[in-house]
């Protein structure tokens, strides 16, 4: 009982942590003056105006929306104080709005198409840094399929675009974090591992302006799964999935009770009722006003469309592809698979892989609507189930039939 009491005690030191360091962030960047950002505000929003003429700016096909929205909501607005605009923000206080932190000091000193440049430096170093991480932790082709399709889901036009880098960012940092701390994966260290991921879930719901937050779930619990898998002690299978079981539920826990905690703060310093209009805002957020069951599959189609066949391939030739790489893979199975426990051992891979399609389900409207975005997350669903694919291959069998293969059609 009193371990139990400790654990809790522990969850609320955490969580009242990250709601303080949170809010001072938020307060931080609001007291920098408006006028040291407004002049590279003003510049920015002229340069989005007149792209792609003025040449200043990063990118043939860039979304101009969220950035231009995110610049609008820097502007203080004199009716109310500067409390109410960083709890509530442009959305009515839907969300966190946790990137006017950084966007708000960036703009001290840089311009938009600079902000650009640096954001899009940021966004490669973690990305690449998280695939070197991963092939070194675990093996160099698990970091060579997750830095595929991250190139494969087109993610230049979102590695410059600062409101929506948040959740890709925290992906990336917590992927270098777990693959830093082994001794997570311990069984006597379950609670820590479980509040690690609570913590990744506060920190997406603070930076996340409502991209594809799911992201930042499916690869680290990849990420946790390879380790349990690797690194933790000979557990039952049942334990492995209880452990992934928990550390989904942590990271929603995280992100919900943050999200709830930003809500009960706003209506208690504002002593205004806005509970009303944050469920109307999740309302049309997920559903919208004309969600029907043909949107549904209008919005996986379309997301999968996006993945599958937006490097210009074309349908044809991307079937094509898709065949003779199922044929190769095919060829490799029956040349060397290994066995049957092995595979129910790297299932949680599938399940994994099915989050994305689960926030499809969750928010069909905004993967209907903002398609152009979310069709990213399906990177969280091809990298484990990549993986599930891959390690049920006998790399040494296949290896010795080749090797024998040559030998005698060096002999012939």
């Amino acid at each position: 009982m009193e371990s139990h009491f400790r654990k809790i005690h522990a969850f609320g030191r955490l969580h009242f942590f990250l709601t303080a360091l949170f809010l001072f962030l938020v307060f931080a960047s609001h007291c920098i003056p408006d006028e040291k950002i407004m002049g590279h505000r003003e510049l920015s929003l002229h340069l989005l105006s007149e792209f792609p003429r003025n040449g200043c700016l990063p990118g043939d096909t860039p979304s101009l929306k969220p950035e231009t929205e995110f610049l609008t909501s820097l502007n203080q607005n004199p009716e109310y104080s500067t409390l109410w605009n960083t709890l509530t923000g442009q959305d009515q206080g839907f969300r966190w709005n946790g990137m006017q932190a950084p966007g708000r000091f960036l703009l001290c000193f840089f311009h938009i198409g600079q902000i650009r440049y640096l954001c899009m430096i940021a966004f490669f170093m973690l990305l690449f840094g998280a695939a070197w991480k991963i092939s070194r932790t675990y093996s160099a082709p698990y970091g060579f399929f997750f830095l595929f399709f991250f190139l494969w889901a087109d993610i230049l036009p979102v590695s410059w675009t600062l409101p929506q880098t948040g959740c890709f960012l925290t992906a990336f940092c917590s992927i270098l974090f777990l693959c830093g701390k082994k001794e997570l994966f311990r069984e006597e260290n379950l609670h820590r591992l479980l509040f690690s991921f609570y913590g990744i879930g506060a920190v997406t719901a603070f930076l996340d302006m409502g991209t594809v937050p799911v992201i930042a779930l499916s690869l680290p619990l990849t990420v946790a799964f390879l380790s349990f898998r690797d690194y933790g002690p000979k557990q039952k299978a049942s334990a492995v999935w209880k452990s992934l079981t928990g550390c989904t539920l942590f990271w929603f826990l995280g992100y919900l009770l943050l999200t709830i905690t930003k809500w009960v703060l706003t209506v208690l310093l504002t002593g205004s009722n806005l509970f009303p209009a944050y469920m109307a805002r999740i309302g049309e957020y997920c559903f919208g006003s004309s969600f029907s069951a043909g949107s549904l599959k209008t919005m996986l189609f379309e997301n999968l469309n996006g993945f599958l066949s937006h490097v210009g391939f074309g349908k044809k030739t991307l079937l094509i592809l898709i065949l003779a790489v199922f044929a190769i893979y095919m060829i490799l199975f029956f040349t060397g698979h290994k066995t049957r426990q092995t595979c129910v051992r790297n299932l949680p891979l599938i399940f994994i892989g099915m989050l994305p399609f689960l926030s499809y389900v969750l928010a069909p409207a905004h993967g209907l609507m903002e398609t152009a975005v979310t069709f990213r997350a399906l990177t969280g669903a091809f990298f484990p189930w990549t993986l599930f694919f891959f390690t049920i291959l006998d790399l040494n069998g296949i290896r010795q039939s080749l090797h024998n293969v040559l030998n005698l059609t060096g002999r012939n």
